[in-house]
């Protein structure tokens, strides 16, 4: 499956390398990843004045955008060889989740994601641990706190 490796880079590391990662989908054409990662953040609100004896409100002169922090849910498969292999790999994808600041980068996006791992929402088991081939698929929650465009 090198056909995966050099699509998803976490703190510059090649999930599929590293771990048998990459982003999947529910179903062949679905994009609810991207459609999660490129979905614009919300703006925080603008500082109002509401003066009883005018209409409106009043604002600034200039106003200075900012954007709320946000929270981008992903989905991970995780293949492997057999039972074991997929264990380790496994358990190599989450320490790498839980090692604090987490750079995620989509060359194909040519962007980076400053983030930190939040929770996990699912996990399906996609085939039997004792088979040969063995694939695993779960949701992964991560905050964004300074949000880029």
């Amino acid at each position: 499956m090198d056909i995966l490796e050099g699509l998803l880079f976490i703190n510059g590391n090649d999930v599929y390398k590293l771990c048998g990662a990459f982003l999947s989908e529910d179903k062949a054409g679905d994009n609810k990843n991207y459609s999660a990662l490129l979905t614009p953040p919300k703006m925080k609100p603008y500082t109002a004045v509401s003066i009883r004896e005018r209409d409106g409100e009043k604002l600034p002169a200039v106003l200075m955008p900012a954007f709320e922090p946000r929270d981008i849910t992903l989905q991970f498969a995780i293949v492997a060889t057999g039972k074991t292999d997929f264990l380790i790999k496994y358990r190599d994808f989450l320490t790498l989740l839980k090692s604090g600041w987490l750079d995620i980068r989509l060359p194909e996006l040519n962007k980076t994601f400053h983030v930190y791992y939040k929770e996990s929402t699912a996990y399906d088991q996609l085939t039997d641990l004792e088979g040969g081939l063995v694939a695993g698929a779960f949701k992964v929650k991560f905050r964004e706190p300074v949000p880029t465009i």
